[in-house]
């Protein structure tokens, strides 16, 4: 059992040597059960040791489903000082706080949207998550002259999930695999076209979840300043409109400090912009809603940092819940070529 937010072990006897032996141990069982009382007893024999395996594997699955319960409810009370750590930070600055606010949902994850009874349990807990989304911890500065807003989100661990619902039903799994993504996102002084940083290393002719406009990218990333901050394997971010936005996730929050450089380092980010030649680039105000794309890397996932493609990375964006009408935030993986950036991002 292999959980991204809580890591933990395999049970102890799928381990080598204890496997091979327990294997050899079952083996010989089994050969002198039939020799000594014939098939008969060995299939009663095989049926027990078969039961026993069930038991052993579902007492030791509840065992872990239980530690990651305990340690959810501490990341959550992690969570909740980290929150108030923020806020005592922004009343010594005098800086704008709020302890939650649905408007600055909008756009990522947060969906408006009526959940029926008919679903199945996985869709209706997945909708009514993105239903009842909000951001917390809701800290505003500025930085490099430009505003700059952080806050967190609460989401759910796919791959967490896969492993918990075997166990338990899917709420109980869905609520013990949540996490936080901590958000920052400045606000431009001017709409832009759709790019991520990761454009930098596209592999495909249609890219399209990296930017909308391939000339705006290549003029945005060629920049030394933009383009050292695209090349940085640790760094992921995205320019949507008037926002630049890039995040961390994390199981309790980050302190203080962290906010701090996540926030400077976006702000220097959007400071390096070659801001009057982007001017015909200025892009409409959208029609509908906005629907942002959250970066993030992942080097906690790697198992070798200097494989050939270097870095795995986290997409997060609102997708339809199966053919339902009803949409909820969901994280898709993908591999970038760290070794090989390209000279222009449309090469």
């Amino acid at each position: 059992m292999s959980l991204n937010r809580t890591p933990l072990p395999t049970h102890p006897i799928t381990r080598k040597p204890l496997i091979n032996i327990a294997t050899a141990v079952s083996l010989a069982g089994f050969i002198a059960v039939f020799g000594a009382f014939g098939g008969a007893a060995l299939g009663i024999t095989f049926v027990l040791w078969s039961v026993g395996l069930l038991v052993l594997g579902f007492r030791y699955g509840q065992k872990m489903l239980r530690e990651v319960e305990a340690d959810r409810a501490l990341a959550v009370k992690a969570h909740a000082a980290s929150m108030a750590d923020r806020m005592l930070y922004a009343q010594r600055r005098g800086l704008e706080f709020e302890a939650s606010s649905a408007e600055w949902a909008e756009g990522f994850g947060r969906v408006p949207q009526e959940v029926p009874e008919r679903l199945t349990e996985e869709q209706r807990v997945r909708a009514r998550h993105a239903a009842e989304l909000v951001a917390e911890g809701v800290l505003r500065m500025r930085g490099d002259g430009l505003p700059v807003t952080v806050f967190d989100l609460e989401v759910i661990n796919q791959n967490d999930v896969w492993e918990l619902k075997k166990r338990c039903r899917y709420s109980r799994a869905a609520e013990a695999s949540k996490y936080y993504l901590t958000v920052c996102v400045v606000t431009l002084p001017m709409r832009l076209p759709y790019v991520a940083s990761a454009h930098l290393y596209r592999t495909e002719p249609d890219d399209t979840d990296r930017t909308t406009h391939p000339e705006f990218a290549d003029l945005l990333l060629s920049r030394p300043g933009v383009r050292e901050a695209a090349l940085d394997r640790d760094w992921l971010w995205s320019v949507d409109g008037d926002r630049l936005i890039c995040c961390a996730v994390t199981s309790r929050g980050l302190d203080i400090g962290q906010v701090e450089g996540l926030a400077g380092r976006a702000a220097a980010i959007a400071d390096a912009f070659p801001w009057p030649e982007l001017e015909r680039f200025r892009a409409a105000a959208p029609d509908s809603r906005p629907r942002h794309t959250l970066w993030i890397n992942t080097p906690d996932l790697l198992i070798d940092r200097d494989a050939p493609f270097g870095g795995l990375v986290q997409s997060w964006a609102e997708q339809e819940i199966d053919r339902t009408g009803l949409h909820a935030l969901k994280d898709r993986s993908e591999w970038l070529d760290r070794k090989r950036p390209a000279l222009a991002p449309s090469d």
